[in-house]
């Protein structure tokens, strides 16, 4: 019986609440935030047909408004409720794809102004990151694949040294960003919040997490797996150019800045730097490079690994590093990196060290010298 009285509390106390926000609402149509709290009272209450009503309009306002991230997150909510509205997603990406453009004018009618943000969010959003790179069609498969996950405060969404099969986005929450070190135990590197990214770096390398990211309060986040993302690539190999692009700006960015060549460019001269790279793919085996040719480029590897040899004075293979499988290698052209590096005497002295660290070592393989006395008598 108690039970009984308790939920007639509770419904009573939402439909009052529901009353509120509906009035504010009518006040304020345009506002994907109160259409998002009527959504969640109207399926407390049992009405799921207008909780999914409610939800689809924030959707839709959120795509108007360029707030992508949020709006797919509430389809995946819908598709939870009611799998068979499975097209939600082409009308998500018709409605981002003219937000800020202006409507085509129609014969008779007057043209309609750009899709504008609304009241209370930036004037000019920045573009998201990979999503704002892809075609109608694209963005509407890639949506169907992401799958929305829900995490309470303090579960862990992804540890250290856990293979990195998969990138997320914050659509909702907040979460610290750790990593474990010697003596030291749990150190926290930083926090993220809606909108970011996180897990490109081993999604990419093909690699383990570097970290290990902890919802710091009840958070959703998009998930977008490897084998997922191919499957988009393969009906749509142009994807991949827009990938390569996101590697670019999300995580080769990064690398360079970690880089003592680089670490000296400001981020203007980075970006402009990664403007020429391109990328190259390499079979196992195949020759990258060979000794005697001008050097005319330098390379940085993406993924897989290379085997770096000379030939010692029998013409028999000396290897210095080992490749073991197919590589994907971001090429810097040396007609693109001089003009930089000549602002960069600093850089120029890093490599130069570098390279006369290679030879050296190269040498000591080759026999041509080794570390003793005798070495230094002679020099």
């Amino acid at each position: 019986m108690a039970g009984f009285f308790d939920s007639l509390l509770f419904k009573s106390k939402y439909e009052k609440e529901l009353k509120d926000l509906e009035q504010k609402a009518a006040q304020d149509p345009k506002n994907p935030r109160l259409r998002v709290r009527i959504g969640d009272l109207l399926e407390k209450l049992g009405r799921r047909t207008e909780s999914i009503e409610s939800y689809r309009a924030a959707a839709e306002e959120y795509a108007r408004s360029g707030m992508l991230i949020q709006a797919i997150a509430l389809n995946k909510l819908i598709l939870r409720l009611d799998p068979t509205k499975s097209k939600i997603h082409n009308q998500l990406a018709e409605l981002y794809a003219q937000w800020g453009k202006p409507a085509e004018d129609s014969p008779g009618t007057e043209a309609v102004e750009a899709v504008q943000p609304p009241a209370g969010a930036p004037g000019t959003l920045p573009p998201i990151p990979l999503f704002s790179d892809l075609k109608k069609e694209e963005l509407s498969r890639v949506m169907e694949r992401i799958q929305a996950r829900r995490f309470p405060r303090g579960k862990a969404i992804c540890r250290e040294g856990e293979p990195g099969n998969s990138l997320f986005i914050i659509s909702h929450g907040k979460v610290a960003v750790s990593r474990q070190q010697p003596g030291r135990g749990k150190i926290v590197l930083t926090e993220l919040k809606s909108g970011d990214f996180f897990g490109e770096f081993a999604y990419f390398a093909n690699a383990r997490r570097q970290a290990t990211v902890e919802a710091v309060e009840d958070t959703e986040v998009l998930e977008m797996t490897k084998e997922e993302l191919q499957r988009v690539i393969q009906e749509f190999p142009s994807v991949s150019k827009v990938l390569f692009k996101f590697y670019k700006e999300r995580v080769l960015d990064n690398l360079l800045a970690a880089s003592p060549l680089f670490q000296t460019f400001p981020p203007g001269e980075r970006r402009k730097l990664l403007e020429g790279v391109t990328l190259e793919e390499f079979p196992a085996g195949n020759l990258v490079i060979e000794e005697g040719t001008p050097g005319d480029c330098l390379y940085i590897i993406k993924s897989g690994e290379v085997e770096v040899f000379t030939l010692d004075a029998k013409r028999e293979k000396l290897v210095l590093a080992k490749l073991l499988r197919a590589a994907e290698l971001v090429r810097l052209d040396k007609e693109n990196f001089d003009p930089l590096a000549a602002c960069h005497p600093e850089t120029l002295k890093v490599l130069e060290d570098s390279l006369q660290i290679r030879l050296e070592n190269k040498l000591r393989m080759l026999g041509v010298f080794r570390d003793s006395p005798a070495k230094e008598g002679m020099i």
